[in-house]
């Protein structure tokens, strides 16, 4: 054999070693990933693309909706993954990592030797990533607040100066990113921070200078001869002092203090009065407004603080009147041109001490109610909740379909009259309901009940005038009706009157035998619906119609005791008679 023969023999076996070698680390390598890889501590090296994107996806199931926690100053902040539009895209970062198959030398050399950590891939849905930062910034963001001093339990107390803080946003989204998915530990987010201008130096020299003594004792404040004197505990809550460029300044909340000013005050104020309608000798009459005197709020505030840093003997200051102004004035009140009688109705009630009172104390709270055009009435309202507090005791009210007491009982004869006034005044019915069953003593079908607070009776001022509401009521006596009339005043539009239809729909009353220890009688009362016509006329001639439906339901026929037939409770059963004899008979 030649030297060349042998050459090439012993080449192309050293080849085939190659080549066998090449196999055999392609079989080993694969399409795993490089030996010393890692995902956020978790080892990928030597898995397989799916072994390592299962292995990545177990080790990060907890972290992927884990909270971010992140932090500004010293208050700690968490936002959901999902809020911020942030997800893991496992596939990129397993690919990013270097997993697939490959024919390259180089390839296969780094599956053997290489990898090294790798940062996941993260999925961002930019307009919820800007609104999550966005909503992170008004969190974090405030103004740096200078030192205080406040006065609780009328004691100066110290509020150390804040640095204020702004959120850098677009920072602030590569570190929300970056912190995904979350390893449970706060990053800082990057805020600039702004420092307060005046020092502590500021607060304790007011603190010394004014707020010790603004609460060492009474203030007295005077008008003319009068005076009031003011307590360290009436101020308190309203004075606070705020350090600023190396000073402080005080303040008082006026609004905190008009309450007690109006209490304290009245010895030394002429109040204003509002201008109003009255019926004066049957006819409507404008009172007119009266301004009056006040203590001048301006005045006061620095009044007071001007003196509370004083001591004891210099303790005071003199403050002036001012003139105030009635909010609703004499021509405001000619304007509302309340001269006639719109609509009226009158309703009797039998004696019943309750109704005396519950009538008469709703028609006292609604006399004199005035509206300006387009207000609404609402009989809820003027008239309160019914209360022992507010005027009203037990009386029959109707309560699924039975008369039962409660307090208030009555209130809905002032309803039903106000109603109907309302009705014949051609004003715009915006709210009533109807009683459950017929009442005769009230007009068929046109009635209104009311219960506190859901059941009211509302109408809108719809005249183009001001109304006014008067009320005229009589009490009952044991030998004579009472009665309540509503005269609704004002500018007459319209010429009303009303009709109905027949009664349909008729509903029979059933008898009921109750033996429960509070039974009450009650007579029957049919049920049926009626449709009821409202016609607005102007100079004789008919313009439009109304029209509403009123249903009412069977009232039954109540009786007290056990149905006849029956026998009492606890009555004892009968023996059964003696059975005859079961021998045969002989014939």
């Amino acid at each position: 054999m030649g030297r060349k023969q042998l050459a090439g023999i012993i080449a192309a076996a050293g080849f085939g070693v190659l080549v066998v070698a090449y196999g055999v680390t392609f079989a080993v390598t694969g399409d795993k990933v490089p030996g010393d890889t890692t995902v956020l501590g978790i080892p990928l090296g030597g898995l397989s693309q799916e072994e390592a994107k299962a292995k990545l996806e177990a080790g990060l199931k907890d972290r992927r909706n884990q909270p971010i926690k992140l932090t500004a100053g010293e208050t700690t902040y968490q936002v959901k993954p999902a809020d911020a539009g942030l997800s893991l895209d496992v596939d990129a970062t397993i690919a990013e990592a270097g997993a697939g198959r490959s024919l390259s030398p180089a390839r296969m050399w780094q599956v053997l030797t290489g990898g090294n950590a790798i940062t996941p891939v993260v999925k961002r849905d930019e307009p919820k990533l800007k609104a999550a930062v966005d909503r992170l910034a008004k969190q974090v963001n405030r103004t740096a607040t200078e030192g205080t001093i406040t006065f609780p339990d009328a004691k100066a107390e110290q509020h150390p100066p804040a640095d204020g803080l702004k959120l850098d946003n677009g920072k602030a989204t590569d570190t929300l990113v970056a912190a995904y998915p979350s390893d449970g530990k706060a990053k800082d987010l990057p805020v600039s921070v702004t420092k307060p201008q005046a020092g502590t130096e500021a607060i304790e020299k007011a603190m010394k200078e004014y707020a010790e003594p603004a609460m060492s004792g009474p203030i007295r404040l005077t008008v003319g001869d009068k005076g009031v004197n003011l307590q360290p505990s009436d101020l308190a809550p309203a004075l606070k002092l705020v350090a600023k460029d190396g000073d402080f300044t005080p303040s008082l909340d006026a609004k905190k203090l008009e309450p007690l000013f109006q209490e304290r005050f009245k010895d030394l104020e002429t109040l204003p009065k509002d201008a109003t309608v009255q019926i004066v000798n049957g006819k409507p009459q404008v009172v007119p407004a009266v301004d009056g005197q006040v203590v001048a709020r301006d005045k006061v505030v620095p009044a007071i603080l001007s003196i509370l840093p004083k001591p004891e003997g210099d303790r005071r200051a003199a403050v002036g009147l001012a003139k105030s102004k009635a909010e609703f004035t004499t021509e405001q009140a000619q304007a509302l041109e309340i001269k006639e009688i719109m609509g009226e109705f009158t309703t009797r009630f039998p004696y019943a001490e309750y109704r005396n009172v519950n009538i008469g104390t709703a028609a006292r709270k609604i006399n004199g109610t005035m509206l300006k055009p387009g207000e609404t009435f609402s009989l809820n309202k003027i008239v309160g909740e019914r209360t022992k507090e507010n005027g009203f005791t037990e009386g029959n009210i109707i309560n699924g379909g039975k008369f039962v007491l409660d307090l208030g009982g009555g209130v809905s004869q002032s309803a039903t009259t106000t109603f109907n006034a309302a009705f014949f005044a051609g004003l715009k019915d915006v709210e009533h309901k109807a009683h459950s069953v017929y009442i005769s003593r009230y007009p068929m079908g046109r009635e209104a009940t009311v219960a506190w607070p859901s059941v009211d009776l509302k109408f809108l001022n719809d005249s183009g005038h001001g109304l006014l509401v008067q009320t005229l009521f009589s009490a009952s006596t044991p030998g004579k009706q009472g009665s309540i009339t509503v005269k609704i005043w004002g500018t007459k539009v319209w010429d009303i009157t009303a009709g109905q239809s027949a009664k349909y729909n008729p509903r029979a009353p059933k008898v009921v035998y109750s033996q429960d220890p509070k039974c009450r009688t009650q007579a029957p009362t049919a049920g049926f619906d009626i449709k009821i016509y409202r016609y607005f006329a102007k100079n004789g001639v008919r313009v439009k119609t109304e029209s509403f439906t009123t249903n009412y339901n069977a009232a039954d026929d109540i009786r007290c005791g056990p149905k006849p037939g029956t026998k009492p409770p606890g009555t004892p059963e009968t023996p059964p008679p003696t059975p005859a004899s079961t021998k045969p008979s002989t014939s």
